[in-house]
């Protein structure tokens, strides 16, 4: 088969797999209580194996579509998956050497409390010089959603690297 082909296709599904995830997400995980990201998921797995342009792309491509489902600007999913993937890819070259339970665990929880962190800060960036803001902030992170999610995330690369390590003994 002919390498364009096989990247034509690959883009192809790909991009259809997305959509199908981002309705997915958008529908159903989002108005649950579960709250789980699945592109952030996705984007932390193509860090985590150092594919990091396809990690670039799939946080644009993710925030994109699942942006106008989180009700916040259009562009804003997008611009903060995309910060998100770039911090992660640095903070993941100088510190971690392999790919180790630890360094998925870190990795999840830095993640996702940044990626609330980002979105916070870049939703309400022009009222951080109002009081109302500090007091929104503080509640912003003292639920439960957070650790919810953060452990939740940790749990499902830790089952996606697992399967794919059983995979490759196979």
């Amino acid at each position: 088969m002919n390498k364009d082909f096989k990247k034509i296709i690959f883009i192809g599904s790909m991009i259809f797999f997305s959509i199908l995830l981002a309705g997915f997400q958008v529908s159903f995980i989002n108005p649950s209580f579960l709250k789980v990201n699945f592109f952030l998921i996705w984007v932390m797995c193509f860090i985590l194996t150092r594919n990091n342009s396809k990690a670039l792309i799939f946080a644009w491509l993710g925030g994109i579509l699942t942006g106008p489902g989180y009700f916040s600007n259009f562009g804003v999913s997008a611009l903060v998956l995309l910060l998100l993937a770039a911090i992660l890819i640095v903070f993941y070259k100088i510190t971690f050497l392999t790919l180790e339970t630890k360094s998925v665990i870190a990795i999840s929880v830095i993640g996702v409390a940044l990626y609330h962190f980002l979105s916070w800060l870049l939703i309400n960036i022009l009222a951080l010089f109002n009081m109302n803001a500090f007091e929104e902030f503080r509640f912003y992170f003292t639920g439960y959603e957070l650790i919810t999610e953060s452990i939740l995330t940790a749990l499902l690369l830790l089952a996606v690297f697992k399967i794919k390590n059983v995979s490759k003994t196979i």
